[in-house]
């Protein structure tokens, strides 16, 4: 087992057929604002995108939500809170191709590459594949804003080498792709990316199929510059 909190991982038992990995508290830093927060989890065969076998997330918000998937589909469920029981809300959830909605830290738009700043002026003005104008949303908790291009479609992401290709990439890569969306690191697939370390960073964008395979046509859009800041 491993968390993206400790820096080795933790040995149950020798010779065990799994691995487990969580992201106990994904947005910690917004806890004291209320802002949502979640948990991240995947179980792999063995550390490998490809060998990825279930994977989930639970969000901290309005309601509490677990969306989970074992391969075939992803699923919602909801917490009834007068009975403690999860509740099946939201059946094989499909991403739309297609969304209106991109959430990043644009604050950070004069550090970006040319090719991200000019995919973000494009869908912002209407001129992208899809005619209608993006909006921004953008909650700098990743559970959140990953559960709502699920729900809604778009493009969440991170350009920087920030979030972890075990614990983060991974998991949610696999409930978007079983959403029928895709999660890249911007060039290439992230499943099929072998991890080298426990704690890699990467890059990570994640949406609708459409939507990602416009932003990968940019090329260059994984930041590199990284002055100094944290989030």
């Amino acid at each position: 087992m491993a968390s993206e909190e400790d820096e080795d991982p933790i040995w149950i038992t020798d010779n065990a057929p799994f691995v487990v990995v969580t992201d106990p508290l994904d947005g910690s830093r917004n806890i004291d604002a209320s802002i949502p927060t979640g948990t991240i989890f995947g179980k792999y065969k063995r550390l490998s995108g490809t060998k990825l076998i279930a994977a989930g997330y639970v969000v901290y918000s309005s309601a509490t939500i677990l969306c989970v998937s074992f391969g075939l589909g992803t699923h919602a469920f909801t917490l009834d809170r007068t009975t403690g029981d999860f509740v099946l809300t939201h059946p094989s959830i499909k991403v739309p191709p297609r969304g209106q909605i991109y959430s990043v830290n644009d604050a950070r738009y004069f550090d970006w590459p040319e090719g991200l700043r000019r995919y973000i002026d494009t869908i912002r003005q209407g001129k992208g594949r899809n005619s209608k104008k993006y909006s921004a949303r953008y909650i700098c908790s990743l559970v959140a804003d990953f559960h709502r291009t699920l729900m809604y479609g778009g493009v969440a992401m991170n350009p920087r080498d920030h979030l972890r290709l075990v614990y983060e990439a991974n998991p949610l890569s696999f409930l978007v792709e079983q959403a029928g969306g895709r999660g890249s690191n911007g060039k290439s697939r992230i499943l099929s990316i072998q991890p080298v370390k426990l704690h890699q960073r990467l890059p990570l964008f994640l949406g609708g199929l459409e939507d990602i395979e416009e932003l990968e046509s940019y090329g260059d859009v994984q930041q590199k510059i990284t002055p100094g800041y944290e989030v």
